[in-house]
């Protein structure tokens, strides 16, 4: 599936050159310019296919925690766009990063060339930055410029060494190739990230990656692999320290909240709706406050179950919850999410609690 840009979203074409050239000279390989209704870049692709060989890079053994020179203003703009992201959606900051890139980061990595990529905050703060434009692209469904902003994160991870980010970009492109219907490539994509990522990532990090091959298994219709997939998070995770479970939440973040999800996914995608049902809502339990779109999301797909399952009036209360968050989102998924409400929910329309609903879902509709 293949979805095109509309004209004038995104940053304008001397903003695109910008990016394009000065990451030319960071990467040391040819980025051109994308046609105006594309990706403000678009990388080559390297031998072989979309996806660079699953191994870490040459010299790199090990994920590297940190850079050592910092940089403290791009490290600022992580945490506050993935703040806004997180609990606004990605329709709220979208252009405004890719714009950030465009106009300030980019030239910055032309100034420091890819020998000093691995001594550089700034060439972290850099990947970081790219892939969560690139989540905010898959959040406003718009999977064509998700992926290429992920390319480029994979690009930037390789110049510094950084196995572990390396490895989250490959993890959340097969997150999105399963979302598209493309199960055998979210398996590969899923089990290249925990290759990449080695022995040498955090407890927390490493259940983050064998977490979506639980999900990509099951989807593929793996059920041996899911669900010692599943069970080797759950290990992971209990070895983490609350500290290591939060680290660089900007970037492949995980906590009980995120493996409930998950387990919910692996239950439904394997036939067990009541148990999903149960693992969503322990989900929810744990879900941190400031994630709103992440708790709207999954309750959209809870209230989805619960209806499949006949559970009306359970249904109806968990998509006024859903609309309680949804008013505070831009976010296509979760617009997608609220047609999916409207739709699956005409047939009961009789219903007086599901026609109350059904109105106050179509004032949401409603252009903001």
């Amino acid at each position: 599936m293949t979805l095109s840009r509309p004209p004038g979203r995104g940053p304008n074409g001397a903003l695109r050159r910008l990016l394009a050239e000065a990451l030319a000279r960071g990467l040391g390989r040819r980025v051109t310019a994308a046609a105006p209704t594309r990706d403000p870049v678009t990388v080559d692709a390297p031998p072989g296919g979309p996806i660079a060989p699953t191994a870490p890079p040459r010299g790199t053994g090990r994920a590297r925690a940190h850079p050592s020179t910092p940089a403290p203003d791009a490290e600022a703009m992580v945490r506050a766009f993935a703040t806004i992201d997180d609990g606004f959606g990605g329709g709220h900051s979208r252009v405004a990063l890719a714009a950030y890139l465009a106009r300030d980061i980019a030239p910055r990595l032309g100034d420091i060339g890819a020998g000093g990529a691995a001594r550089s905050g700034l060439w972290s703060a850099a990947t970081r930055l790219t892939y969560r434009c690139g989540f905010m692209c898959f959040d406003e469904e718009l999977p064509d410029l998700a992926q290429r902003y992920y390319r480029v994160a994979l690009d930037l991870a390789s110049a510094a060494g950084d196995a572990a980010a390396r490895a989250v970009v490959l993890r959340t492109m097969s997150n999105q190739a399963r979302l598209l219907g493309h199960r055998r490539r979210a398996v590969h994509l899923a089990e290249a990230a925990v290759v990449t990522g080695g022995r040498a990532v955090p407890p927390a990090r490493s259940a983050f990656l064998l977490g979506q091959v639980a999900v990509a298994s099951a989807a593929a219709g793996d059920r041996t692999n899911a669900v010692s997939s599943l069970s080797a998070a759950e290990r992971q995770l209990s070895r983490a320290t609350s500290q290591s479970a939060a680290e660089d939440a900007a970037m492949g973040g995980y906590h009980l909240a995120a493996l409930w999800h998950q387990q919910a996914a692996v239950r439904a995608l394997l036939g067990d709706r009541a148990g999903a049902v149960s693992a969503l809502a322990v989900s929810l339990a744990h879900r941190p406050a400031q994630e709103r779109r992440s708790r709207t999301i999954t309750r959209a797909r809870l209230a989805e179950l619960q209806l499949a399952q006949g559970e009306v009036e359970q249904a109806v209360g968990t998509w006024h919850a859903f609309l309680d968050d949804y008013r505070h989102l831009r976010s296509a998924r979760a617009t997608t999410a609220l047609r999916t409400l409207r739709s699956r929910l005409a047939p009961h329309a009789a219903d007086r609690d599901v026609a109350g609903l059904l109105a106050r879902a179509g004032a949401e509709s409603r252009p903001r």
